[in-house]
């Protein structure tokens, strides 16, 4: 192997403080040739800021003043990474990056016979939901988990399924990261090559043809593909197909220097490989199936019901343990499961019983969860169908679901949490209030309530809370976690405001949180997974 050893040096035009601006402009350019270095990653690493250098290797990012201690890196397949601390930074720099330059062996598939096998997400689902967590002018990458097994594979093409046309075609670079199981996160790449293509945007599957570029690989791997921004207003997103449940692992990001954050559904992406005859099969397309439906007694919907027992449930049966109930079952039950998993196997987790509350009607399911979760019925500015069902879905969760739950699974009656996210996390506060209005022993000690709604109702929830005397005594019986993504500016003022009104309630235990560099549908999953270990804690 051959290296040369990597340098920066930055050329200042023209200076500003960096305590009192927040954007920095500059040039990436290779330091061999001075040749300017297209789409190179810039941002803070492991956090949601960062862009991407246009074609000629200019750049402008803008950074919050809370990250002023960080360290700005520059990082682009092929080359060394380079990182600076943002308070040394000047604006108009120039950042030089240099080429890794190495031999390696050549690697061989080997193997009785090769066969060609797609490995992924290869079936649409019923309902073709589309993604709509990123706009045009974002930079940002998307990945599924890929099991090759034990035997190298080479990799000669990728599939993503786009849901319509668009115009103006797109730029996109692919990516391979190691899966590490252990961590439930993508690591460090495993392919050090520029992966660069332009293709036309056509409703159907888009492919990448990935055979010139002799990737072999082996194991647990995330294929990625990374949008690159345009650069030019007027351009209209791509809308990539997504699908709820099912166990396959999905990840993205805002950049490619930001942290992985989990969806709550999988990318229709898939990869074929070359591949030995004897690696088993994996299929990523299974379904998860309901434990038990339920009918409900006073709406008359029938409910799948999605149950994840403890590990040692059945080893130990003078054991009773607490119950997770989380709405939005179709989507969240799966990722919940799989984290409760990992959990419980690293000893992190105590043990509880999760109950995934979903529909069996999954062509209706968008209106019956905004029926269900929402009281009282919506203005006809709000342009819901079906809305107002939130007291009978209240009942049929206390007085039908959890009495069979208790029936028929070892519980702790006293421990029972209820979790939800957006308009779900509307209903867990409207759960709540519930039991503040009548003062009744609740049915419920913890709920957790991510990105709540709290606009609905022309903002119902305030005025209702503003109506309770403030609870006597001073001992804490019910716990609330309230979670917001930071993106999420326009929910802000309403979260702060009715955290406070919460807080004014002596018998309620809040706690407030705010994640860095995440957006509504990304802050879901942090905040279940959070509410489960203060959950564990009390």
């Amino acid at each position: 192997m051959y290296l040369r050893v990597p340098f920066i040096l930055i050329g200042f035009c023209g200076f500003f403080s960096c305590f009192s601006q927040s954007l920095i402009r500059g040039k990436v350019v290779d330091a061999a040739d001075q040749e300017s270095l297209a789409f190179v990653n810039i941002g803070i690493a492991g956090k949601n800021i960062g862009t991407t250098s246009a074609k000629d290797g200019s750049f402008a990012i803008k950074i919050p003043q809370s990250y002023f201690g960080d360290s700005l890196t520059f990082s682009m397949v092929g080359y060394f990474d380079v990182s600076v601390p943002i308070s040394n930074l000047k604006t108009n720099l120039q950042v030089m990056l240099n080429e890794k330059t190495t031999t390696l062996s050549e690697v061989f598939v080997l193997g009785e016979k090769l066969i060609e096998r797609t490995v992924g997400i290869r079936k649409r689902g019923l309902i073709h939901f589309t993604d709509g967590i990123f706009q045009s002018d974002d930079a940002f990458e998307i990945g599924q988990v890929i099991r090759l097994g034990d035997h190298a594979a080479q990799i000669t093409g990728l599939n993503l399924h786009v849901n319509s046309n668009r115009p103006d075609s797109a730029s996109f670079r692919i990516n391979f990261y190691r899966y590490d199981g252990a961590k439930s996160q993508p690591v460090e790449r495993v392919f050090e090559k520029s992966v660069f293509q332009r293709h036309a945007i056509i409703a159907g599957w888009l492919h990448f043809d990935l055979k010139p570029y002799n990737i072999i690989l082996t194991g647990d791997v995330l294929a990625a593909v990374e949008f690159i921004p345009e650069g030019k207003p007027g351009i209209a997103p791509i809308y990539y197909e997504v699908k709820l449940g099912g166990t396959s692992k999905s990840f993205y990001r805002g950049n490619s220097l930001g942290s992985w954050n989990r969806p709550p559904h999988h990318y229709c992406l898939n990869v074929a490989v070359l591949i030995d005859k004897s690696t088993p099969e994996v299929d990523d397309d299974l379904e998860t199936l309901p434990t038990f439906v339920m009918k409900s007694a006073g709406s008359g919907t029938v409910y799948n019901l999605f149950v994840r027992l403890p590990l040692g449930y059945d080893q130990h049966p003078e054991r009773n343990y607490p119950v997770v109930y989380l709405l939005d079952g179709n989507a969240y039950f799966d990722p919940i499961s799989s984290t409760i998993d990992g959990q419980e196997k690293k000893k992190k987790q105590a043990e509880v019983i999760l109950i995934g509350i979903g529909y069996k009607d999954a062509y209706l399911m968008d209106s019956l969860r905004n029926r269900d979760y929402t009281f009282p019925t919506a203005n006809p500015a709000d342009s819901f169908p079906l809305s107002g069902g939130g007291h009978k879905f209240h009942q049929f969760i206390t007085d039908e679901l959890v009495p069979y739950v208790q029936k028929n699974y070892r519980t702790t009656p006293s421990n029972n949490s209820l979790m939800g996210h957006s308009l779900g996390g509307y209903f867990v506060l409207y759960a709540l209030l519930q039991n503040l209005q009548t003062g009744r022993q609740s049915t419920f000690s913890h709920y957790v309530a991510a990105s709540p709604s709290l606009w609905y109702g022309e903002e119902y929830l305030f005025t209702e809370f503003q109506a309770l005397p403030v609870s006597v005594g001073s001992n804490s019986s019910t716990q609330v976690y309230m979670t917001l993504g930071a993106k999420e500016e326009d929910l802000g003022r309403r979260f702060e405001t009715f955290g406070q009104l919460l807080k004014s309630q002596s018998s309620v235990e809040v706690k407030l949180h705010t994640f860095k560099g995440l957006e509504h549908m990304g802050a879901a999953i942090p905040a279940f997974e959070e509410g489960l270990t203060r959950h564990s804690d009390k």
